[in-house]
């Protein structure tokens, strides 16, 4: 609990949206090195709304969730089928065979099945949409893709900025009390090798120095006050077989610990 109280401390500190004193601000303006967007659940919802709505304008019917994914039907078969799954991913497919009244009329007018009656019912069958030629079809899939690849940009990346919070705040840290505190036959020394590996395998990007911060702040609040704490030599190899240019800093404790005695006072 001190922990993930002196990390949010310390991310609400290094946040550069601050407002600052007018005599400290320079003429030059700041840019930030990393920028995180907070989504939420409810954002992420919202954009999947949107993307079934741009769907169905551009000619497809109510989607039918199956399982993880939703299935939207063209009104016409020469178009492909989109298929939506919940973890983002899009695929697209030829329409199948569909059984639907040769008469036109509303959908939800089951009298129209009367003319599907024998020797009718074969003007029901509705194959084109697999004997279309490759050309067509890719033309059509080109056209769906160019109708929403926007939205579908839009929802896929809410989706990846809240699965990495959940990463940082939830899973990261789970892992670390896991490995510090949980059951084992390792001495603290191996955990502590575990965790410094751990902070060094993280990968050269904006989420894995992320990650990595997430990791330092652990080992500041947790392993630096404890009977094994991380010695000069071990810090200057971490820092070494990193691949990123990433350092770990000694000396954020005390900061963290001004800031949570601060809050506290």
């Amino acid at each position: 609990m001190f922990f993930l109280l002196s990390l949010i401390l310390l991310v609400l500190a290094d946040d550069p949206t601050v407002e600052e004193d007018s005599s400290d601000k320079n003429e030059e303006e700041i840019e930030a090195d990393e920028e995180i967007i907070v989504y939420g659940q409810s954002e992420v919802d919202r954009r999947r709304n949107l993307l079934d709505k741009n769907i169905r304008a551009n000619g497809y019917r109510i989607g039918k969730k199956r399982q993880d994914k939703v299935f939207y039907r063209p009104e016409v078969v020469w178009k492909p089928t989109i298929v939506v799954y919940d973890s983002g991913f899009i695929d697209l497919r030829k329409a199948p065979p569909r059984f639907e009244p040769w008469i036109r009329g509303y959908r939800e007018n089951k009298w129209r099945y009367l003319a599907c009656i024998p020797p009718l019912t074969v003007m029901c069958v509705q194959a084109s949409g697999w004997l279309i030629t490759k050309r067509r079809a890719q033309h059509s899939k080109t056209e769906t893709i160019k109708n929403n690849i926007d939205v579908v940009q839009a929802w896929q990346e809410s989706i990846t900025v809240v699965a990495t919070q959940v990463r940082l705040e939830e899973d990261i840290p789970d892992i670390l009390d896991n490995i510090w505190f949980g059951d084992s036959s390792l001495s603290k020394q191996e955990r502590k090798e575990q965790i410094l590996n751990f902070w060094t395998s993280r990968t050269c990007t904006p989420e894995g120095n992320q990650a990595a911060k997430v990791i330092g702040y652990f080992i500041e609040m947790e392993i630096q006050s404890s009977a094994v704490p991380l010695t000069t030599n071990e810090q200057s190899v971490a820092n070494h077989r990193n691949p990123c240019q990433r350092s770990l800093t000694p000396g954020e404790t005390n900061k963290i610990q001004n800031l949570t005695k601060e809050a506290i006072d």
